[in-house]
Protein backbone atom coordinates (compact mmCIF):
# COMPACT_ATOMS: atom_id res chain seq x y z
CA UNK A 1 0.00 0.00 0.00
CA UNK A 2 1.17 3.50 -1.01
CA UNK A 3 0.39 6.67 1.11
CA UNK A 4 1.01 10.45 -0.13
CA UNK A 5 0.82 11.35 3.75
CA UNK A 6 4.63 13.16 4.78
CA UNK A 7 3.85 11.12 7.92
CA UNK A 8 2.41 8.52 10.02
CA UNK A 9 0.48 8.37 13.00
CA UNK A 10 1.13 4.52 14.02
CA UNK A 11 4.54 3.69 15.73
CA UNK A 12 4.67 -0.14 13.58
CA UNK A 13 8.66 -0.80 14.76
CA UNK A 14 8.45 -4.03 13.92
CA UNK A 15 6.47 -5.66 11.40
CA UNK A 16 6.99 -10.16 11.07
CA UNK A 17 6.49 -11.90 7.96
CA UNK A 18 5.58 -15.40 8.65
CA UNK A 19 6.71 -18.08 5.75
CA UNK A 20 6.50 -21.18 4.87
CA UNK A 21 7.89 -20.49 1.27
CA UNK A 22 4.54 -21.36 -0.20
CA UNK A 23 3.16 -19.00 -3.12
CA UNK A 24 0.53 -17.38 -0.57
CA UNK A 25 3.54 -16.55 1.30
CA UNK A 26 5.79 -15.28 -1.12
CA UNK A 27 2.46 -12.80 -2.44
CA UNK A 28 1.69 -11.81 1.22
CA UNK A 29 5.88 -11.33 1.47
CA UNK A 30 5.28 -8.28 -0.53
CA UNK A 31 2.18 -6.39 1.81
CA UNK A 32 4.91 -7.03 4.48
CA UNK A 33 7.68 -5.40 2.94
CA UNK A 34 5.73 -2.42 1.32
CA UNK A 35 4.04 -1.63 5.41
CA UNK A 36 8.12 -2.12 6.80
CA UNK A 37 9.02 -0.02 3.64
CA UNK A 38 6.26 2.81 4.30
CA UNK A 39 6.48 2.79 8.60
CA UNK A 40 10.06 2.42 8.42
CA UNK A 41 9.92 -0.51 10.22
CA UNK A 42 12.14 -3.35 10.28
CA UNK A 43 10.80 -6.78 8.95
CA UNK A 44 11.34 -9.88 10.43
CA UNK A 45 11.34 -12.86 7.74
CA UNK A 46 10.39 -15.83 9.99
CA UNK A 47 10.25 -19.57 9.15
CA UNK A 48 9.53 -22.46 11.72
CA UNK A 49 10.72 -25.72 11.11
CA UNK A 50 8.34 -28.33 12.46
CA UNK A 51 9.57 -30.74 15.00
CA UNK A 52 6.67 -33.38 13.87
CA UNK A 53 8.73 -35.15 11.45
CA UNK A 54 11.64 -35.58 13.92
CA UNK A 55 9.16 -38.02 16.27
CA UNK A 56 8.52 -40.38 13.89
CA UNK A 57 12.20 -41.56 13.43
CA UNK A 58 13.16 -45.52 14.49
CA UNK A 59 15.60 -45.20 17.38
CA UNK A 60 18.14 -46.61 15.22
CA UNK A 61 17.99 -42.77 13.47
CA UNK A 62 18.08 -41.09 16.76
CA UNK A 63 22.00 -40.26 16.83
CA UNK A 64 21.26 -38.45 13.21
CA UNK A 65 18.53 -36.49 14.21
CA UNK A 66 20.49 -33.79 15.54
CA UNK A 67 22.50 -33.38 12.59
CA UNK A 68 19.32 -33.66 10.63
CA UNK A 69 17.69 -31.13 12.44
CA UNK A 70 20.66 -28.71 12.12
CA UNK A 71 20.15 -29.18 7.83
CA UNK A 72 16.90 -28.46 7.54
CA UNK A 73 17.59 -25.49 9.80
CA UNK A 74 20.71 -24.96 7.65
CA UNK A 75 18.45 -25.18 4.31
CA UNK A 76 15.51 -23.23 5.38
CA UNK A 77 17.85 -20.04 6.33
CA UNK A 78 19.30 -20.04 3.22
CA UNK A 79 15.60 -20.37 1.55
CA UNK A 80 14.51 -16.90 3.32
CA UNK A 81 17.54 -15.52 2.58
CA UNK A 82 17.51 -16.25 -1.33
CA UNK A 83 13.85 -15.06 -1.05
CA UNK A 84 13.61 -11.84 0.92
CA UNK A 85 16.60 -10.27 -1.35
CA UNK A 86 14.95 -11.33 -4.29
CA UNK A 87 11.63 -9.35 -2.97
CA UNK A 88 13.69 -6.36 -1.50
CA UNK A 89 15.20 -6.45 -5.31
CA UNK A 90 12.32 -6.50 -7.50
CA UNK A 91 10.37 -3.85 -4.68
CA UNK A 92 13.65 -1.46 -4.65
CA UNK A 93 13.91 -1.72 -0.99
CA UNK A 94 17.55 -3.30 -0.63
CA UNK A 95 18.12 -0.42 2.49
CA UNK A 96 15.13 -2.14 4.36
CA UNK A 97 16.28 -3.12 7.72
CA UNK A 98 15.86 -6.58 7.99
CA UNK A 99 16.41 -10.13 10.17
CA UNK A 100 16.06 -13.42 9.50
CA UNK A 101 14.48 -16.19 11.87
CA UNK A 102 14.69 -19.50 11.17
CA UNK A 103 14.00 -22.44 14.47
CA UNK A 104 12.63 -25.66 15.42
CA UNK A 105 9.93 -26.17 17.26
CA UNK A 106 5.97 -26.29 16.97
CA UNK A 107 4.68 -23.28 14.82
CA UNK A 108 2.25 -21.45 16.63
CA UNK A 109 4.33 -21.45 20.07
CA UNK A 110 7.43 -20.53 18.22
CA UNK A 111 5.62 -17.61 16.39
CA UNK A 112 4.20 -16.47 19.13
CA UNK A 113 7.12 -16.82 21.29
CA UNK A 114 8.95 -14.68 18.65
CA UNK A 115 6.22 -12.02 18.37
CA UNK A 116 6.53 -11.05 22.38
CA UNK A 117 10.07 -11.18 22.34
CA UNK A 118 10.56 -8.73 19.32
CA UNK A 119 8.30 -6.88 20.38
CA UNK A 120 6.46 -7.32 16.76
CA UNK A 121 4.04 -4.38 16.22
CA UNK A 122 2.28 -5.97 12.67
CA UNK A 123 2.00 -9.95 11.51
CA UNK A 124 1.92 -10.40 7.90
CA UNK A 125 0.88 -14.06 6.45
CA UNK A 126 -0.50 -15.53 3.36
CA UNK A 127 -3.06 -18.34 3.75
CA UNK A 128 -4.05 -20.82 0.71
CA UNK A 129 -7.30 -20.90 2.10
CA UNK A 130 -7.98 -24.62 2.05
CA UNK A 131 -10.70 -25.94 4.46
CA UNK A 132 -11.40 -29.63 5.62
CA UNK A 133 -8.98 -32.62 5.07
CA UNK A 134 -6.44 -30.52 3.45
CA UNK A 135 -5.95 -28.29 6.35
CA UNK A 136 -5.82 -30.74 8.33
CA UNK A 137 -3.24 -33.12 6.22
CA UNK A 138 -1.96 -30.06 5.50
CA UNK A 139 -1.79 -27.42 8.58
CA UNK A 140 -1.75 -23.46 8.35
CA UNK A 141 0.66 -21.46 9.19
CA UNK A 142 -2.09 -18.21 8.71
CA UNK A 143 -4.20 -20.15 11.11
CA UNK A 144 -2.08 -20.78 13.59
CA UNK A 145 -0.90 -16.91 13.64
CA UNK A 146 -4.27 -15.58 13.30
CA UNK A 147 -5.45 -17.63 16.09
CA UNK A 148 -3.00 -16.57 18.72
CA UNK A 149 -0.89 -13.83 17.90
CA UNK A 150 -1.27 -11.23 20.30
CA UNK A 151 -0.39 -8.08 17.86
CA UNK A 152 -2.30 -6.96 14.98
CA UNK A 153 -2.33 -9.27 12.20
CA UNK A 154 -2.92 -9.00 8.59
CA UNK A 155 -3.88 -11.75 6.62
CA UNK A 156 -3.56 -12.02 2.74
CA UNK A 157 -6.23 -14.71 0.93
CA UNK A 158 -5.85 -16.73 -2.70
CA UNK A 159 -8.65 -14.20 -3.89
CA UNK A 160 -6.76 -10.60 -2.51
CA UNK A 161 -4.10 -11.81 -5.22
CA UNK A 162 -5.43 -10.05 -8.17
CA UNK A 163 -4.28 -6.42 -6.16
CA UNK A 164 -0.55 -5.25 -6.38
CA UNK A 165 0.54 -4.28 -2.64
CA UNK A 166 3.22 -2.15 -4.31
CA UNK A 167 0.53 0.13 -6.29
CA UNK A 168 -2.71 -0.13 -4.49
CA UNK A 169 -3.59 2.49 -2.46
CA UNK A 170 -6.27 2.45 0.56
CA UNK A 171 -9.40 4.21 -0.26
CA UNK A 172 -12.20 2.13 1.36
CA UNK A 173 -12.19 -0.16 4.69
CA UNK A 174 -14.89 -2.44 6.01
CA UNK A 175 -14.96 -2.76 9.69
CA UNK A 176 -17.52 -4.94 10.57
CA UNK A 177 -18.64 -4.92 14.30
CA UNK A 178 -20.56 -6.75 17.06
CA UNK A 179 -20.72 -3.48 19.21
CA UNK A 180 -18.43 -5.82 21.88
CA UNK A 181 -16.11 -4.08 23.82
CA UNK A 182 -13.40 -6.57 21.88
CA UNK A 183 -14.92 -4.49 18.57
CA UNK A 184 -14.54 -1.11 19.97
CA UNK A 185 -11.25 -1.65 21.54
CA UNK A 186 -9.78 -2.18 17.77
CA UNK A 187 -10.98 0.57 15.86
CA UNK A 188 -9.02 3.28 17.19
CA UNK A 189 -6.08 1.46 15.46
CA UNK A 190 -8.30 0.68 12.25
CA UNK A 191 -9.41 4.45 12.17
CA UNK A 192 -6.09 6.09 12.23
CA UNK A 193 -4.77 3.79 9.86
CA UNK A 194 -7.88 4.90 7.37
CA UNK A 195 -7.48 8.66 8.48
CA UNK A 196 -3.40 8.16 7.82
CA UNK A 197 -4.24 7.28 4.14
CA UNK A 198 -7.25 9.42 3.53
CA UNK A 199 -9.67 6.25 3.42
CA UNK A 200 -13.01 5.96 3.21
CA UNK A 201 -14.76 3.55 6.05
CA UNK A 202 -17.92 1.63 6.21
CA UNK A 203 -18.92 0.23 9.38
CA UNK A 204 -21.07 -2.98 9.46
CA UNK A 205 -23.13 -4.57 11.93
CA UNK A 206 -24.37 -7.89 10.91
CA UNK A 207 -28.13 -9.35 12.34
CA UNK A 208 -28.17 -13.18 12.36
CA UNK A 209 -31.37 -13.44 13.93
CA UNK A 210 -34.02 -11.00 14.89
CA UNK A 211 -37.10 -11.83 17.54
CA UNK A 212 -40.63 -12.21 16.91
CA UNK A 213 -41.26 -8.43 18.04
CA UNK A 214 -38.22 -6.77 16.49
CA UNK A 215 -38.94 -8.35 13.33
CA UNK A 216 -42.00 -6.03 12.71
CA UNK A 217 -39.95 -3.21 13.17
CA UNK A 218 -36.70 -3.30 11.41
CA UNK A 219 -36.53 0.74 10.42
CA UNK A 220 -36.52 0.84 14.31
CA UNK A 221 -33.73 -1.70 15.10
CA UNK A 222 -31.71 -0.27 12.21
CA UNK A 223 -31.64 2.88 13.72
CA UNK A 224 -30.92 1.78 17.35
CA UNK A 225 -27.80 0.22 15.78
CA UNK A 226 -26.73 2.77 13.54
CA UNK A 227 -27.05 5.47 16.62
CA UNK A 228 -24.64 2.68 18.85
CA UNK A 229 -22.26 2.80 15.84
CA UNK A 230 -22.03 6.17 15.61
CA UNK A 231 -21.02 6.24 19.80
CA UNK A 232 -18.38 3.76 19.01
CA UNK A 233 -16.69 5.94 16.42
CA UNK A 234 -17.29 9.33 17.92
CA UNK A 235 -15.32 7.54 20.91
CA UNK A 236 -12.12 7.28 19.21
CA UNK A 237 -12.05 11.15 18.08
CA UNK A 238 -11.17 10.15 14.66
CA UNK A 239 -12.76 11.57 11.11
CA UNK A 240 -12.50 9.61 8.37
CA UNK A 241 -12.45 11.06 4.69
CA UNK A 242 -16.06 9.25 4.92
CA UNK A 243 -18.04 7.06 6.92
CA UNK A 244 -20.33 5.11 6.23
CA UNK A 245 -22.75 2.64 8.67
CA UNK A 246 -24.81 -0.62 7.23
CA UNK A 247 -26.80 -3.12 8.87
CA UNK A 248 -27.47 -6.51 7.40
CA UNK A 249 -29.84 -9.14 7.74
CA UNK A 250 -28.46 -12.98 7.65
CA UNK A 251 -25.08 -15.00 8.12
CA UNK A 252 -22.19 -13.27 9.63
CA UNK A 253 -19.77 -14.43 6.71
CA UNK A 254 -21.74 -14.10 4.15
CA UNK A 255 -22.42 -10.93 4.43
CA UNK A 256 -19.25 -9.82 5.40
CA UNK A 257 -17.97 -11.54 2.09
CA UNK A 258 -20.79 -10.26 -0.05
CA UNK A 259 -20.40 -6.24 1.56
CA UNK A 260 -16.33 -6.35 1.29
CA UNK A 261 -16.82 -6.68 -3.17
CA UNK A 262 -19.85 -5.28 -3.59
CA UNK A 263 -18.19 -2.33 -2.04
CA UNK A 264 -15.02 -2.79 -3.64
CA UNK A 265 -13.08 -1.98 -0.30
CA UNK A 266 -9.19 -2.61 0.12
CA UNK A 267 -8.97 -4.02 3.66
CA UNK A 268 -11.24 -5.61 5.72
CA UNK A 269 -10.64 -4.83 10.00
CA UNK A 270 -12.46 -6.21 12.89
CA UNK A 271 -11.54 -6.72 16.57
CA UNK A 272 -11.50 -10.45 18.01
CA UNK A 273 -11.18 -11.44 21.58
CA UNK A 274 -7.83 -11.95 23.07
CA UNK A 275 -5.73 -14.94 22.34
CA UNK A 276 -5.82 -16.85 25.89
CA UNK A 277 -9.66 -17.07 25.31
CA UNK A 278 -12.12 -19.89 24.23
CA UNK A 279 -14.67 -18.11 22.57
CA UNK A 280 -14.84 -15.42 19.97
CA UNK A 281 -17.76 -12.86 19.66
CA UNK A 282 -17.22 -13.45 15.85
CA UNK A 283 -15.89 -17.22 16.32
CA UNK A 284 -12.31 -17.36 14.35
CA UNK A 285 -13.49 -20.23 12.45
CA UNK A 286 -16.27 -17.51 10.87
CA UNK A 287 -13.59 -15.15 10.83
CA UNK A 288 -11.02 -17.51 9.39
CA UNK A 289 -13.74 -18.08 6.37
CA UNK A 290 -13.38 -13.85 5.66
CA UNK A 291 -9.80 -14.19 5.53
CA UNK A 292 -10.10 -17.00 2.84
CA UNK A 293 -12.79 -15.69 0.53
CA UNK A 294 -12.80 -12.13 0.93
CA UNK A 295 -11.24 -10.25 -2.20
CA UNK A 296 -8.92 -8.09 -0.46
CA UNK A 297 -6.36 -8.71 2.82
CA UNK A 298 -7.85 -8.92 6.38
CA UNK A 299 -6.43 -7.05 9.36
CA UNK A 300 -7.33 -8.76 12.62
CA UNK A 301 -6.76 -7.40 16.49
CA UNK A 302 -7.13 -9.30 19.59
CA UNK A 303 -6.94 -7.22 22.78
CA UNK A 304 -5.39 -3.99 23.77
CA UNK A 305 -4.50 -2.64 20.31
CA UNK A 306 -1.07 -1.04 20.55
CA UNK A 307 -1.43 2.57 19.02
CA UNK A 308 0.79 5.37 19.97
Amino acid sequence: MTSTAPQTALALRNVLMATDFSPCSDRALLHAVAAANHYGSTLHLVHVVPTAPFCFLPPEAYPGTLEAKCLAQDLARADAQRLLADVLRRTHCENLDNRIWVQLGVVGETLCAIIRREHIDLAVVGTHGRTGLQRVVLGSVAEEVFRHAPCPVLTVGPRSWRSDPQSVRLKHVLFPTDLSTDSARALPFVMTIACEFGAAVTILNVIEHLDTEAEHDRALVVAVLKQRMQGIVSATGLKPSKLDFQIEFGDVADSIIETAERLAVDLVAFGLKAPDTRADRLPWKHAYRVVCEVTCPVLSLRGPARLE
